[in-house]
């Protein structure tokens, strides 16, 4: 979250150079280039803002205890992997400095998940009903998604303020990809069950495109204006840590995971 407020810092504070030189690089360039920088900085992090390294996001241990109307979820999970987040095409980017309108359109080719887990799961939403209770060794993968839609935003002139008013993100899955052993036992029925997760993953999310582009926007759109209403643009684009200089080369860590 902290990464798509500097995004929105980057968009106000290139609209605001283009209007004081009009033959710099464009705004949409330079919202990519920033984007590229983004994801060589992936595999490092970014310290100055708190936040580890996330190509790949690892989690030695984590405790689940989830219980909603749609989801109940209890049990935990061990050297979680998720692999992919900095492997992405910026399809299209485009930004109306007149109408403070942008355009975007990213394609992941292969996010995937490594896991072991022990959990149980009830889901009930969208017209399907899965209950599971399993535990093992776990790959999920979703390749060839597309992520694409618009934002509006407004930059206060005396207040220095950027403020998001809209947000439309729309979702299609490619390929869904499901290798999750001990699904209600193994063998024939382990390997039904996968096929049927997959199945209704890629279902759920491509056929419900409206719904979820309204669901995400209502969670969202709050949640990102009261960061924006406690941060200054100069502080997110510094990372948070008001230094300056050159910008020092990410070299991945090594991984024993």
């Amino acid at each position: 979250m902290k990464r798509f407020v500097a995004l929105l810092a980057l968009v106000a504070i290139a609209n605001a150079a283009s209007v004081a030189q009009p033959d710099s690089h464009s705004i949409s360039s330079t919202v990519v280039d920033v984007i590229e920088s983004m994801k060589e900085q992936m595999p490092c992090g970014f310290p100055g803002m708190g936040i580890p390294p996330i190509a790949p996001l690892r989690i030695n241990h984590k405790d689940i205890d989830i219980n909603t109307d749609a989801l109940k979820m209890k049990g935990s999970i061990d050297h979680f992997r998720l692999n992919g987040l900095n492997d992405f095409d910026i399809d299209e980017m485009k930004i109306n400095a007149i109408t403070s309108k942008v355009t975007y359109m990213f394609t992941f080719r292969d996010v995937n998940v490594d896991t072991t887990y022990d959990l149980e799961m009830f889901l009930k939403k969208f017209g399907f009903t899965i209950n599971l209770i399993g535990a093992g060794h776990a790959k999920f993968a979703i390749k060839d998604m597309v992520i694409w839609g618009t934002m509006k935003y407004s930059l206060g002139v005396l207040s220095g303020k950027l403020k998001l008013k809209s947000l439309e993100v729309r979702t299609h899955l490619g390929e869904v990809d499901s290798e999750i052993e001990g699904l209600l036992g193994d063998g024939s029925v382990n390997e039904k069950m996968n096929e049927y997760l997959a199945e209704v993953v890629e279902t759920v999310i491509n056929e419900n495109e409206d719904l979820i582009a309204e669901t995400i926007e209502n969670v969202a759109l709050p949640v990102v204006n009261e960061i924006l209403d406690d941060v200054s643009i100069t502080d997110v684009i510094g990372g948070g840590d008001g230094e300056g200089g050159e910008k020092e080369v990410c070299i991945p860590p090594e991984l024993d995971w």
